[in-house]
């Protein structure tokens, strides 16, 4: 019976881990004049790959929505003086950034 409980604890621990090892991140940029880089990553760093993009004002009113690329960036122009960047992946990871935070 002890080793069932400690295999049972084992299986626990290692899941609740590998939950918490993989967050998603969403780093963002200007490049130049009004155009934004953001650049989406996991805490593993693994690239956030074709996962969705959102742009919303203060309301949550949808500004623009896109896809990262291959290198997980997606590149916009920016769409006012403040919007928030929201980057969706599976597994309810959500990442997002105010404009007020992008230099």
């Amino acid at each position: 019976m002890k080793t069932i409980v400690l295999a049972v604890a084992a299986v626990t621990l290692g899941l609740s881990t590998g939950v918490y090892a993989h967050t998603l991140r969403i780093e963002c940029k200007k490049t130049t004049g009004d155009t934004v880089v953001c650049r989406g990553v996991f805490s593993d760093g693994e690239l956030a790959r074709r996962l969705s993009i959102v742009l919303v004002d203060d309301e949550e009113k949808v500004l623009s929505t896109g896809k990262t690329d291959v290198k997980g960036e997606y590149t916009f122009t920016a769409p006012g003086p403040e919007y928030n960047v929201v980057i969706e992946g599976d597994r309810g990871h959500v990442a997002g950034m105010s404009s007020l935070d992008i230099w």
